[in-house]
């Protein structure tokens, strides 16, 4: 990239948050957010090279500040198309951290399973404060918290953008043991490791001897089929007699909000909303984007007769929808599974849950705030060819005010990883 590309850059992705975005600048000021960009132009630009990858690491650590979970610089997409290394492990970040979450299939073979829940202290030479640091300054989020929780999903990104050091990984383990594991490079992944693994939005296990159904519900996706497994699903619960339903989202990063009313339906007796009201944008940018998406429909077209540049308030305490009859509602006890995973339209069910008062909540509290950016446009620079994710909205949850910066707080608060035990052999008689 030359001097003249970045510039247009950073211009195009200053007016694209400035036009598209509800509130951008209610965590830094758009003065120091302009400064801050500006100091960093000026630095980037000498730089005897500039690639893509240096202009995501001068400009996402800004862009951050904004503290908007739904706006970023994507770089996965840049680093999907490499033939980048393969980091050993998934983990779970926070501040006390970085541990070992579970081991990546391709090294079951090289890599023992005593290693799961140990703290990760060093990685090829940077310690694990170091490494905490870093990976909150590059993560969007409403919080540290948050950007450390969802750094986990990106964090092979971040190795091979930050922590590598030749095609092996030196790893210094809490209990003084030393790691040195040569690394698969994508190229070298074996099919055989990937084959027949598939994860599944949702599915449910039923557990006879306690009573009780697990329904694991990974992502928000695919509505028709939703409603579909919801049905069989509940008349199966029905048909055994299931006095007790664990609904486990501690792994859901959200999708379409439409499959939380759903299961609403079947778990509150009376007409709910998700959302007490969303404040909108209008920009001829997200017009233009929303008209190239082919999407026809009134909520379309009530957007695009919006005057550009002013912000919209859609009030949702008045839509509210029907549950289901007594006779397919599900009467028996429910306990929902939440966590710092579980982000946008998954913590906005988690909110409507508590705030009906479904059933208990157990975990730890959600990464997605009951105050969010919602819907994201994409956006491609011109130069550097990189995604800009920008939000266009900002959505309320029900019963929620302007002072709850913060996410779904769980009626009974332990570790994430052991909510599902806590469930099962604490509260289920």
């Amino acid at each position: 990239m030359t001097t003249k590309q970045v510039r247009e850059d950073i211009d195009f992705l200053i007016k694209n948050i400035d036009e598209v975005s509800v509130d951008p600048y209610s965590r830094i000021s758009r003065k120091n957010f302009l400064l801050e960009m500006h100091n960093v132009e000026n630095t980037i630009v000498k730089q005897p090279t500039i690639s893509p990858v240096d202009f995501y690491k001068a400009l996402q650590p800004v862009i951050v500040k904004l503290e908007d979970g739904h706006t970023e610089l994507n770089i996965s997409d840049y680093v999907a198309k490499t033939d980048y290394l393969i980091f050993p492990f998934s983990v779970r970040v926070s501040e006390d951290g970085v541990f070992i979450k579970s081991i990546k299939s391709t090294y079951n073979e090289s890599v023992t399973g005593d290693l799961i829940g140990m703290q990760i202290t060093d990685i090829n030479g940077k310690n694990s404060s170091e490494i905490v640091e870093l990976l909150q300054h590059y993560t969007s989020g409403e919080s540290k918290k948050s950007r450390l929780e969802l750094s986990e999903d990106y964090f092979n990104d971040y190795y091979n953008l930050f922590l590598k050091k030749g095609n092996a990984v030196e790893i210094s383990l809490n209990k003084s043991q030393k790691l040195n594991i040569p690394l698969l490079r994508k190229s070298e992944k074996k099919s055989i490791a990937s084959k027949g693994i598939v994860t599944k939005s949702y599915y449910f296990d039923v557990k006879k001897d306690k009573n009780c159904a697990v329904f694991t519900f990974n992502q928000f996706a695919d509505p028709e089929k939703f409603r579909s497994f919801l049905q069989n699903m509940f008349a199966d619960l029905k048909a055994h007699y299931i006095q007790n339903l664990i609904i486990d989202i501690r792994n859901n990063g959200g999708g379409n909000s439409d499959l939380g009313d759903e299961l609403l339906k079947y778990l509150v007796a009376k007409p709910f909303s998700q959302y007490e009201k969303t404040l909108v944008k209008y920009s001829d940018i997200r017009k233009e984007y929303l008209k190239a998406s082919e999407i026809d429909s009134t909520e379309l077209k009530n957007y695009l007769s919006g005057i550009s540049g002013t912000v919209g308030v859609i009030d949702h305490s008045k839509n509210v929808i029907e549950p289901k009859n007594e006779n397919e509602r599900f009467t028996g006890n429910v306990y929902l599974l939440i966590s710092g995973q579980t982000f946008s339209s998954a913590a906005d069910f988690a909110n409507a849950f508590k705030f009906y008062k479904a059933g208990k909540i157990i975990g730890s509290e959600t990464g997605g705030f009951i105050i969010s950016p919602g819907e994201v446009i994409e956006r491609q620079l011109p130069n550097s060819k990189l995604f800009l994710n920008v939000s266009s909205t900002k959505d309320f949850n029900i019963g929620a005010t302007e002072k709850d910066w913060h996410g779904v707080i769980p009626d009974i608060q332990v570790q994430s990883e052991e909510a599902l035990n806590y469930a099962l052999d604490r509260l289920i008689k």
